[in-house]
């Protein structure tokens, strides 16, 4: 069943609402009445007609106002495109260039037109011949950008790296941490070094107060060595007696000499 002229009118009606497919898609004319049903946008008279040169192989032109053989896989096809979806598309694919020729031969162009085709064909599955206008103008956003799967991907995984750099983790003992019994304890490395807090005593520390530091000896010129000077006991008393005994000789002989 081919669509009605009053399904085509009423179709074309809500997309011409749009404010994105008020204006020539290639060149930003006002009021385009042409479209390019390969990419499902909208086309001033004269960018339609650059189309046409480009061969039916790059791109399909048909009327807005004056066909009326629209089948539905094609008007599917607008509906599901869009000036603005296209436009988003193109520049997400660094397709900027306004030159007609290498801008539909590019492979963004070749992209956008595989996903417009396919689509179209889902909305055709879903919708058969209903019009359904708002549901499918709403189910293809621009604001949604393709090839971002990398990209939420490595912000996922930055994420989850830092939710593991910002964990501290807290040995349990017993069902609760050392936290919840002391905050202000340290960790336990017992596990890290091998060794057993049960097996491991604490030595009290000896104090150090009031004892003297043992003297090292000395080296050098100082040093004693084995035949230096050495410490003489003296008796004074026999030294005295002696004195005395010689003094008393001495006497003795002056004596005998006179």
């Amino acid at each position: 069943m081919e669509p009605s002229k009053s399904d085509i009118h009423t179709i074309f009606k809500r997309l011409k609402s749009i404010k994105s497919n008020k204006l020539c898609f290639d060149c930003r004319s006002n009021n385009p009445t042409w479209a390019s049903v390969t990419y499902g946008v909208f086309l001033c008279i004269d960018c339609s007609a650059v189309h046409r040169s480009l061969g039916v192989h790059l791109t399909f032109i048909r009327s807005t106002q004056l066909d009326t053989s629209w089948t539905w896989p094609q008007l599917r096809a607008m509906q599901v495109g869009g000036n603005a979806n296209a436009t988003a598309f193109f520049r997400q694919h660094n397709c900027l260039t306004n030159d007609a020729n290498a801008k539909y031969n590019s492979r963004a162009a070749q992209l956008y037109k595989d996903k417009v085709k396919q689509q179209a064909s889902a909305a055709m599955r879903k919708y058969g011949t209903e019009l359904h206008i708002e549901e499918i103008a709403h189910m293809y956003s621009p604001d949604k950008k393709e090839g971002d799967f990398f990209q939420e991907l490595t912000k996922v995984d930055e994420k989850a790296s830092f939710i593991q750099n910002t964990t501290t983790s807290v040995p349990i003992n017993n069902g609760k941490t050392q936290a919840d019994d002391d905050p202000d304890a340290v960790p336990d490395v017992s596990a890290a070094l091998g060794t057993s807090p049960s097996k491991v005593k604490a030595e009290p520390r000896k104090s150090t107060i009031g004892t003297r530091k043992p003297t090292s000896a000395k080296k050098g010129l100082g040093a004693k060595r084995g035949m230096g000077a050495q410490k003489v006991k003296t008796d004074f008393k026999a030294l005295e007696s002696q004195a005395m005994a010689a003094d008393k000789m001495k006497e003795d002989s002056v004596k005998q000499k006179n």
